[in-house]
């Protein structure tokens, strides 16, 4: 009876330990893809990182230009010569010429 009771004891004492290996397995392998999760993640955050600071540099530029444009058009509109912006804007924009002025196109490209 009592060698009865021994391998019955060694039976679950058996079985706990394939039960208990399966789960360390388990929890092992859980363990893994979480530190290969945690690995992409930090991958992905530092390439957006790298993306907004492109962009942010972008911005500044054009920051830049826009403020000098402002600058030069707030110096336009505080010298009271509005015939001047208007002229500007002619020969910018509109493609005017000035009356004594000649211009050169390469009509050799097409």
């Amino acid at each position: 009876m009592q060698i009865r009771k021994e391998v019955n004891l060694v039976a679950e004492k058996n079985k706990r330990q394939k039960q208990s290996v399966g789960f360390r397995m388990l929890i092992n392998i859980a363990l893994v893809m979480f530190v290969i999760f945690c690995a992409a993640s930090i991958v992905t955050v530092q390439n957006s990182i790298v993306d907004k600071k492109k962009k942010l540099a972008d911005l500044d530029e054009q920051i830049e230009v826009l403020a000098a444009q402002n600058d030069e058009l707030a110096t336009l509109i505080a010298s009271d010569d509005i015939g001047k912006y208007m002229e500007k804007l002619a020969v910018e924009s509109g493609g005017y010429a000035y009356p004594d002025e000649r211009r050169y196109y390469d009509t050799s490209r097409e």
